[in-house]
């Protein structure tokens, strides 16, 4: 599929939520979807406000399958019953959670079958208990999250959550380090096979080659760039394609403008990890108005922790990381670039936890 087939399929960047949820007419082949969304953008945001804002929750079982696989760096859950548990638990712990819409980067990647990239940041009231945060604090939050959907027939078949879990954690007042260590001891007390996700995603990130990305896509640039730094070591060919004024937003509240600043972003990553390997897993690309183009890579990174940097005093543990990016590119070059990962549930990986031995 052309990457920007359905040019008018059109991202929400800018939007008010008004303009986004007035019914349209379908303006784009969605077979087997319901008949109130319009195109893939509007599936995905629409039936989002449906369930988070409007608090229909039902709506999952109609919306996710019923083998849906939820991947997330903390752990991966199965099912459209176990994704009803764990929103009734979320909205439980924050009853006016509101996911505002910041970009869908999405893709057809075969015919019916979408991927959505959907970046938000989702506002909310910790009013009630929460498994990590602890007792309610009545503290307003604004967290960053982007979920890739895999979707079919109006059924979301995969899902891969990253979530700015340590950020989200500060802005409580909590110190996210003994999160991390709480949930490690709790990991390491339980069942180790609950773990072995973890085992077989490293494995997958070292040993399978990545998803290649033809020289004409959008995507190429980028996804070469990560390639030469985090495999390759090679930080300043990678930012060639880096925009001098660079404005990069990362995962724990980094903020950094320009060339240099977006290297060290790398590098904070690279440093602490021996025997690196960077796969990509997933690449979209999206026309937006003036001629910019959006795009979306979806990663890991797997490494030995045995250097010193962020994490602390090198464990010697194998460490996983899985983040998604989205770019603005602006004449071939990266104007912006947000990425988000759980940096939490790597720590938690330092101390031990999510079967890291």
């Amino acid at each position: 599929m052309s990457w920007d087939k359905d040019p008018h399929v059109r991202s929400p960047w800018g939007r008010p939520i008004e303009a986004l949820l007035e019914p349209r007419p379908r303006c784009q082949d969605l077979p087997g979807f319901d008949a109130c969304y319009a195109d893939i953008v509007d599936y995905i945001l629409r039936c989002t406000h449906r369930i988070w804002e409007e608090k229909n929750i039902g709506l999952c079982a109609t919306h996710y399958s019923a083998d849906c696989r939820v991947w997330t760096l903390g752990g991966v859950s199965v099912g459209a019953a176990t994704v009803i548990d764990n929103t009734l638990g979320a909205i439980e712990a924050f009853p006016d959670r509101s996911p505002v819409a910041e970009d869908v980067i999405w893709s057809e990647d075969a015919p019916g079958v979408f991927l959505s990239s959907h970046r938000i940041t989702s506002f909310a009231t910790h009013l009630g208990p929460d498994a990590a945060a602890g007792a309610a604090t009545v503290v307003r939050q604004g967290v960053r999250v982007i979920a890739d959907c895999l979707c079919r027939e109006n059924l979301i078949i995969d899902e891969w959550l990253v979530r700015d879990n340590w950020q989200a954690a500060r802005e409580l007042g909590r110190d996210p380090l003994v999160i991390a260590q709480a949930l490690a001891a709790a990991d390491r007390a339980g069942e180790p096979a609950r773990h072995d996700w973890r085992a077989a995603e490293l494995a997958r990130v070292r040993d399978m080659a990545p998803v290649a990305v033809p020289d004409d896509h959008p995507a190429a640039g980028p996804a070469r760039a990560l390639d030469l730094a985090f495999n390759r070591d090679l930080y300043g060919d990678a930012a060639a394609i880096v925009s001098s004024s660079i404005r990069a937003e990362w995962a724990s509240g980094r903020l950094v403008w320009g060339r240099g600043g977006w290297i060290g972003l790398l590098m904070q990553l690279a440093a602490p990890l021996r025997d690196r390997r960077f796969r990509l897993d997933h690449a979209a690309a999206r026309p937006l108005p003036g001629g910019d183009v959006a795009v979306a890579l979806r990663w890991g990174l797997a490494g030995r922790h045995e250097g010193l940097g962020v994490w602390g005093t090198p464990t010697g543990r194998e460490l996983l990381l899985v983040a998604i990016s989205h770019y603005r590119l602006r004449g071939g070059r990266i104007i912006e670039d947000v990425t988000i990962f759980d940096e939490l549930a790597v720590v938690r990986q330092v101390e031990g936890g999510l079967g890291a031995a």
